[in-house]
């Protein structure tokens, strides 16, 4: 299998990255999270907000970060997300993975590694994840991030989903 090339995100990349966004929340997150919440994700809208991202344009109080796309036979399949540490209980230099998503079939080639790699390096990190998503919480704690007992009920997207952070 030929390998994904992992670059930075860049304004023309919203498309691929918003249809990654929803294909994979449905991939990964059915039976998780409320069918409802799967159902209202719309590629239209995720690939304009994605546009105002990529171009750099942030609502008020919403961090900037960097974004990364695998991309494989002119295709994204993946993308990454971080920046600062929004958390206050943590330092202001950690880093933060606010997103991380890859296409259920290239689970395993070592795309998601790449991401992560290139979002993160070697920084101290945070992240949030599904407090029912064993499969996430592996991946990240091969990769040295462990719970640190931090947990959030998160109701951004008008139903209420589970949380627990990770370090590292």
């Amino acid at each position: 299998m030929t390998a994904a090339i992992v670059r930075p995100a860049r304004p023309g990349d919203e498309g691929g990255v918003a249809r990654v966004h929803v294909q994979s929340w449905r991939e990964a997150y059915t039976g998780r999270i409320p069918a409802s919440l799967l159902d209202r994700m719309d590629v239209a809208r995720y690939t304009e907000r994605w546009g105002e991202i990529l171009g750099g344009r942030h609502a008020p109080g919403e961090p900037t970060g960097r974004s990364w796309v695998a991309v494989l036979d002119d295709e994204i399949i993946g993308f990454s997300t971080s920046g600062p540490c929004r958390d206050p209980d943590r330092r202001l230099e950690d880093l933060e993975l606010y997103a991380i998503y890859l296409r259920a079939a290239h689970y395993g080639s070592g795309t998601g590694s790449a991401l992560l790699e290139a979002a993160l390096g070697d920084r101290p990190a945070t992240l949030w994840v599904l407090e029912d998503n064993p499969r996430a919480q592996a991946f990240y704690a091969k990769h040295g991030f462990a719970f640190d007992g931090a947990l959030r009920q998160d109701a951004r997207w008008g139903e209420v989903l589970h949380e627990v952070r990770m370090a590292r």
